[in-house]
Formats: structure tokens, C-alpha cells, sequence
């Protein structure tokens, strides 16, 4: 049999089947000329015929096989594509049974639970397709890779319709803000395990479901994160009184399990990285080996006599072993043991063990500490904010966020990210008084107890001390390093907060507004909730708005200095609602990446450009059109641009009339494919401009190395000329250097005569502003360019 086949993962999930109680059988055959060939058996004695009459997919075991197996009933599940060729048989031994919901999820929880089994399934999905939960794999930033027929049949759409959609598109808005919460918390804190989030679905046709959504994030060997996976379980019609989400996390197991197989000789022939962790043999060392290597020499012959008896008689044995490590420690642990059939004989063992875990730790004991900075990890941190809220006294909860760590971190290196957080803990400590509490509760997420805060007014006295720690730069990587922070917290007791959970959530949000109003410091109160209320309504109306059409483009035209006509627009989004007037896009295009739609806004604003451009160039105008994409866009991009590219095709437009613009933080990723992108927009003629310089992460060193054609000066480096001699200078310098790499400087935000005649005598390209034009809708555009005579500017004095 080929060892694809016969790998750990898949001969361990052969038992786990019977294991988990999933099935009392289980045969994996191979077909050759439309028979089923029996290759192994799990629980069952292995037929010495072919199954004919069995075909690929789900379908009943004929009586006969049924009868020689001694079993009752049986389906087969074809593990194509993976496995061309193989397949997987289920045998019950009562009639009509059929493994519960309960069987399928601790099956699903033994596989995704630990990180080494979970890789593996990774490329195994077909043992899933058939899987009678709906299950669903996707992307880190939650776009859906893969789905079974059962997440298809449960929400109305076919495979084809979830793939590359975001999970947000099966979600219902309200819901979707925790579920991004609850992706980020599984990427920034590794040891949070499974997670279980009951919510909102909507089904194709319009109708709410809830179900119990089991989710874990699968990292690779590297430990970055690879890919999100889920199964849902109770999806039901959505009782008559809504509930928000509800979140719980199931650590994952203390101890890991390791898994050895050995042949019918009882050589050792797979192991998995597990039983590299627990015994500390590599598996080159072990492989051909036999398992007595790890004898510690505390059990007697009949011991492992009665052992070998129980697998031939039984099939299986287990209980607790002692065995030695490479390192001459003895060690305890439970031990299952299975074999597996082949024409008759026993031709394989796997071996399931895990070391047993000592005792729990005596209470008063000392928290645990996080290993990185020395404070109190979260688990401690959530005991202490519980007991703080249960004996009732005043105080304030305050949450402090590391802003752009993440960009930062890629930046420079991850050694010098741990530098980070360990003086950023240093300086932290440093501002509390005796009583206060201080522990890091994610990646780059800081939690404070502050005793005897009674009003806003204190919390924001004591915020702004503790954020006054990184006012001077930290001494690290022989460079200076400014690092800023955010600060939100939540007072107890308060009017809204009636326990633990609730008071740091609201902390969670006083910090999430503060980050969307880019302070430095918020806390929660009735204003903060009706801000929080306002979000999540334009989150769900806007979903509306994008479908519905209820948002429109305008254009703001762009002006080539040399010829002082018109020859580029920028499309700018626009939202009228017709309650709360108009929205700005700083307002409902933040929200738009929230709630997961920045993917179907984007689209719809290239689609609505490209056939405004086609109009324009058929009524004589020949004009290029400036599209923005935010980062998230540009992430779900394929890597030959064939989305965006597909879609200027179908309005009949060369790529050469297409710029897309990017903001600089796109660059600060450290993501290559980003560059890969680029260029297989630019072969095809796209131009790419970098929106805004000089208000994010501006570095010279970007325009050196990334293939950037137009660069847009943000206003703010106009808006004080002529008179400010400093802004002048850098102004020139940056103009100077972008044209001598050959890139295009195209100058926002110019409003003004003086600001006119002043960049008449620079060397930029294009101008962009309100003393041109403001943006307007094509209704306008089209009279504006009939009469527009050219720009012009005064003499320099």
C-alpha cells in the first residue's frame, strides 16, 4: 500500500473513527477495475473478496458484505481527490444506525485540536467532504477556501458560490464584529485552543439561522497562522426573541498525544512530531527500531504478555505505561494501542499516547506568569479581574493596545518585537502604585486593575500617566525606537456592567473607539455605546447600500501641469443615507473593513468607475481613472490580478486607463506576494500609485524598491505654502527625489491662488484640489469638462 496512504495522520483517524465512536468499523480499500479491494481493517475482520457493486460516494454496504463482516450496515466515502483510487468504508453492527452529531464533533475536536494532527488534515479535506456537519476552511483574513456539502446544503449555496467569498457573506451583520474579534484573539494568543461561537447565519434565500460555530486557527510549522477551520453544529431557525453571539474557549489539551506505528513485526515505521516532543528521539533515530527502546524496565513480562494477548484477542489494548525518554528520564503515560488487518493478519499497530499530567497546582499558589515580559498571563489576569468585580469595590479596567505592532514586528524582526514588549512591561511597571494590577493578556495587549478609580475624570489622569511610559524612545537594535500605545478602560461599578465579562468588553470597545478616532484614550460611557450603536447599524445598512444601490461615485479631476488639461479622475465613494444624511467615507469605509463588505464595496466602486470611464472615453474624453484599494482588497487579490484585470476587460477598457491606488502601510507587510501582484498588474498596463505620502510609515526606501509609477503628495505638506519655509524645503527635496527614480508626483489638496502660483514652479506633474474642481457626480462631470479651458496659473512673484 502506498505510504500517501498509509501515513500517521490517516491510519490514526482509521482508529479514531471506531475511537470516537464515530463507527464500530472501518476498512480502507482500493479500487481496481470497479471492484473495491479491502487494504485494511479497523474494528472489523478484513473480507478476503472484493466489493463489488460499490461505487464512489455515500451509499449502502450490499446485506452480503454485511453478513461476512458481521455487521449490519455500512457507507462508503470515496477520498478522491487526495487519494485517487482509495476509499473509506464506515460498518455499523446495528441496523439504521448512524453516528450522532456529538460523534462527528469529538471526532472533528480530536483531529483540530493539536496543531501537528490539524496540519495534516490540512491536506486531507476529502475524508471531511461527506462529513454530515457543515464544515468550512479558510483563509487567515477569512476568505473561504474549501467547504463540505453539508455547509452547502445547510446555507443554499454550492461550492462554487463560498469560494473566495468572505465569511463574512454568511454571516449576519450584527455578528460579525465578535466573529472578527474572536479571528484576531485565536491569531494573536496561540494557546487559546478551540473555540466555540454560537451566532447568526444567513441562508441563501434570506433566512436566519443559529448554530454553534467550532473554530480553531491552524498554524504552520513556522507558527504562523495557515488557516482558519470550522464546523457547525444546531444550525436552526433563529428563535423569536434575537441573541447576540456567545463565546467560550476550549483550551487545548495540557499534554500533547504522540503516535507511533509499527509494522507487523513491530518495527517502528511513522511517528508524529508529538512523540519527537514527549520521548525526545527524532524520527530518523526510531525508524526500523522497536518500541522497547523506551522500556523504563518497571513493567514485568506478563505485563506486556497480557498486552500482546489483548491485541490479538481484542484488537486493542490500553492503560498506564511507564517509559524512559532519550534523556534516561522514566515518565508516566496512557497508552492505547490498535491493530489494524490485512488478509487476515495483523499488519499494522498504532500506538496513541499521552503523558499524564501532574497534579493541579494547590490553591493560593502563585499565578502563572507569562514567559515573555514576567507579568501575569491572561488566565490569571481573568481570575483577579472576577475576583475584583465580585468583592465590589471601586476601580478602573484599562486595556492598553501597542499601535501597529504587528507592522513593526515585520518591520525589523520578531526578536526585536520581544525586546519591545519586554520593555514596554518594564515601563508600564514602573507608573503603578502598590495595589494596582498589571498582566499582558494578548500579543501586544496590556490589562491594568487600577484600585479606587471612582470617575472618568481619575481614569483619565491615571491613563494618560501610564501612557506617558513610552513618551521617550526605547534604547533597542542600537536605534531609537518610538513606540505609541492606545489606552481604553471601562469603570466598575457602572450603569451597564453587570459582571466580569461585560466590563472588559467594554473596555475592549472604549479601546476600539479610541483606535477609530485615533486617540489616545477613551472610555466607555453612554456616548461611546451610542457611537458603538451607530457602527453597528451603518454595518448592517451598508450591506444593504452596496446591494441596493444606494451609493453613488463622484470624480474629482486631475490636472496635467504640462498641458494644463484634464486628463485623469479619482472615483471617490459616496453615501447619502436617507436618515442620517451624508456619511463620510472616514466614517462607513473603516466600518466597511469591519464587517468584512470592503471586498463587495470595492468591487462595485472598480465595476461603477470602469462603465463611467467607458462612457467618458465613447463620448470623446480621453481620460485615466484612479481607483483606491485598501489593503485588505489588494490581500484577497489574486496573485496574476485576474479579478480586477476580468472586470476592466468586460467594460471594454485597456488596462493602460486603470490606476489603482494604495496607501503606504500595503508596503510595511513584508508580504512578497504583495509585490507579485504589482507586477502582474503593471505587465498588464495598470499603473499603481501610492495615495496619501507622507501621513503613514513614509520610508524613500519604498519608492526604491517597489515598482510605483505615480506618487501622491498628501495636502498636508501644502497647506501652510507659500510662507513655511521648512514645509517648502521638505516639500521640494521629497518632489526632487521621487523625479529623479522617474515616478510621476502628483500633488493633492490644492485649494488656493498662492498654493497655485507657488507649484507652478516646482517640478510636480499633476494637481490635484479644490481651486480645479471638487469632486462631482458624472451628471456634472460631463458639462464641467465641456467648459473647463485649461488651468492656469498666476505669474510667480
Amino acid at each position: 500500500m502506498e505510504s500517501r496512504v498509509s501515513s500517521w495522520f490517516n491510519l490514526w483517524c482509521l482508529s479514531q473513527l471506531i475511537e470516537q465512536r464515530v463507527a464500530d468499523g472501518a476498512l480502507l480499500c482500493r479500487l481496481r477495475q470497479d471492484q473495491w479491494q479491502p487494504l485494511l481493517a479497523a474494528g472489523v475482520p478484513l473480507p478476503g473478496q472484493p466489493l463489488t457493486g460499490l461505487r464512489h460516494g455515500r451509499q449502502p454496504l450490499p446485506r452480503q458484505y454485511c453478513q461476512t463482516l458481521e455487521v449490519a450496515a455500512g457507507y462508503g466515502l470515496s477520498l478522491a481527490p487526495s487519494y485517487p483510487g482509495y476509499g473509506l468504508l464506515f460498518l455499523w453492527r446495528q441496523q439504521g444506525r448512524l453516528p450522532s452529531a456529538a460523534a462527528w464533533l469529538k471526532l472533528f475536536r480530536a483531529i483540530f485540536a493539536q496543531q501537528d494532527r490539524a496540519r495534516a488534515a490540512g491536506a486531507s479535506l476529502s475524508l471531511f467532504r461527506h462529513l454530515p456537519l457543515p464544515m468550512v476552511k479558510a483563509s487567515p483574513a477569512g476568505l473561504i477556501e474549501w467547504s463540505n456539502g453539508a455547509m452547502q446544503r445547510a446555507l443554499g449555496f454550492s461550492a462554487a458560490n463560498l469560494r473566495g467569498k468572505s465569511l463574512s457573506y454568511l454571516c449576519h451583520s450584527a455578528d460579525w464584529p465578535d466573529t472578527l474579534r474572536l479571528y484576531q484573539r485565536l491569531a494573536d494568543e496561540p494557546g487559546q485552543g478551540m473555540a466555540a461561537l454560537e451566532k447568526r447565519y444567513l441562508h441563501k434565500d434570506g433566512r436566519v439561522l443559529r448554530g454553534v460555530a467550532h473554530l480553531t486557527l491552524v498554524r504552520d510549522e513556522q507558527g504562523q497562522p495557515d488557516y482558519l477551520v470550522g464546523l457547525i453544529e444546531q444550525l436552526q431557525p433563529q428563535p423569536a426573541e434575537p441573541v447576540g453571539p456567545r463565546t467560550h474557549f476550549s483550551p487545548p489539551p495540557a499534554r500533547p498525544e504522540g503516535l507511533m506505528i509499527c509494522d507487523a513485526s513491530s518495527r517502528i515505521v511513522a511517528v508524529n512530531p508529538a512523540f519527537e516532543q514527549i520521548t525526545g528521539y527524532r524520527q530518523e533515530e526510531v525508524l526500523g527500531r522497536f518500541p522497547s527502546l523506551l522500556k523504563s524496565g518497571m513493567h514485568s513480562r506478563d505485563f506486556y504478555q497480557r498486552m500482546n494477548q489483548a491485541l490479538r484477542e481484542q484488537g486493542s489494548w490500553q492503560g498506564e505505561v511507564w517509559n524512559r525518554r532519550k534523556n534516561g528520564q522514566v515518565y508516566p503515560e496512557q497508552l492505547r494501542i490498535t491493530s489494524l488487518t490485512r488478509q487476515g493478519h495483523q499488519s499494522q499497530y498504532l500506538a496513541v499516547f499521552s503523558e499524564i499530567s501532574p497534579p493541579a497546582p494547590a490553591p493560593g499558589a502563585q499565578p502563572e506568569e507569562d514567559g515573555l515580559t514576567g507579568l501575569a498571563n491572561r488566565a490569571s489576569f481573568q481570575q483577579r479581574l472576577a475576583r475584583a468585580c465580585r468583592q465590589g469595590e471601586p476601580f478602573a479596567l484599562m486595556i492598553l493596545d501597542i499601535n501597529n505592532f504587528r507592522l513593526f514586528n515585520n518591520a525589523m524582526n520578531h526578536r526585536v518585537g520581544d525586546q519591545v514588549l519586554r520593555e514596554v512591561a518594564l515601563r508600564l511597571r514602573g507608573r503603578l502604585r502598590g495595589g494596582d494590577f498589571l498582566a499582558r493578556i494578548g500579543s501586544d495587549e496590556f490589562a491594568v486593575l487600577v484600585p479606587g478609580i471612582v470617575q472618568h475624570r481619575q481614569a483619565r489622569i491615571f491613563g494618560k500617566h501610564l501612557l506617558g511610559a513610552l513618551n521617550r524612545p526605547l534604547h533597542l537594535a542600537s536605534q531609537h525606537l518610538y513606540v505609541e500605545a492606545t489606552l481604553g478602560g471601562a469603570l466598575w461599578p457602572g450603569v451597564e456592567e453587570q459582571d466580569a465579562e461585560t466590563l472588559l468588553q467594554h473596555a475592549e470597545q472604549a479601546l476600539f473607539g479610541a483606535k477609530q478616532k485615533k486617540q489616545p484614550l477613551a472610555l466607555y460611557d453612554n456616548q461611546l455605546n451610542r457611537s458603538q450603536t451607530r457602527r453597528l447599524r451603518l454595518q448592517h445598512e451598508l450591506v444593504e447600500a452596496v446591494k441596493q444601490g444606494g451609493l453613488s461615485l463622484y470624480y474629482q479631476p486631475i490636472v496635467d501641469t504640462a498641458s494644463g488639461r484634464v486628463t485623469k479622475l479619482e472615483a471617490l465613494v459616496r453615501w447619502q443615507h436617507p436618515v442620517l444624511g451624508f456619511i463620510s467615507p472616514a466614517e462607513f469605509v473603516p466600518v466597511a473593513e469591519e464587517c468584512g463588505m470592503v471586498q463587495a464595496l470595492g468591487d462595485w466602486v472598480l465595476n461603477r468607475a470602469c462603465a463611467d470611464l467607458r462612457r467618458l472615453q465613447q463620448a470623446g474624453y480621453a481620460l485615466e481613472m484612479a481607483i483606491n484599494r485598501s489593503s485588505l482588497e489588494f490581500q484577497s487579490l489574486g496573485l496574476d490580478g485576474g479579478e480586477w484585470l476580468s472586470v476592466i476587460g468586460k467594460h471594454e477598457l485597456s488596462p493602460r486607463h486603470i490606476i489603482f491606488e494604495i496607501t503606504e502601510s500595503l508596503f510595511m507587510q513584508g508580504n512578497e506576494q504583495h509585490l507579485e501582484r504589482i507586477d502582474a498588474l503593471r505587465k498588464a498596463g495598470c499603473r499603481i500609485a501610492i495615495d496619501d505620502f507622507g501621513t503613514g510609515y513614509s520610508a524613500l526606501n519604498y519608492l526604491r524598491a517597489f515598482p510605483i509609477d505615480f506618487v501622491k503628495i498628501d495636502k498636508s505638506f501644502i497647506d501652510y505654502l507659500p510662507g513655511n519655509q521648512r514645509d517648502g524645503l521638505l516639500l521640494e527635496g521629497i518632489l526632487r527625489i521621487i523625479g529623479d527614480l522617474g515616478m510621476k508626483v502628483v500633488v493633492e489638496g490644492m485649494e488656493t491662488q498662492a498654493q497655485a502660483a507657488y507649484l507652478a514652479t516646482q517640478p510636480c506633474h499633476y494637481l490635484q484640489g479644490y481651486l480645479i474642481a471638487r469632486p462631482m457626480p458624472i451628471r456634472e462631470l460631463l458639462p464641467f469638462l465641456e467648459s473647463y479651458a485649461g488651468h492656469s496659473v498666476p505669474a510667480a512673484d
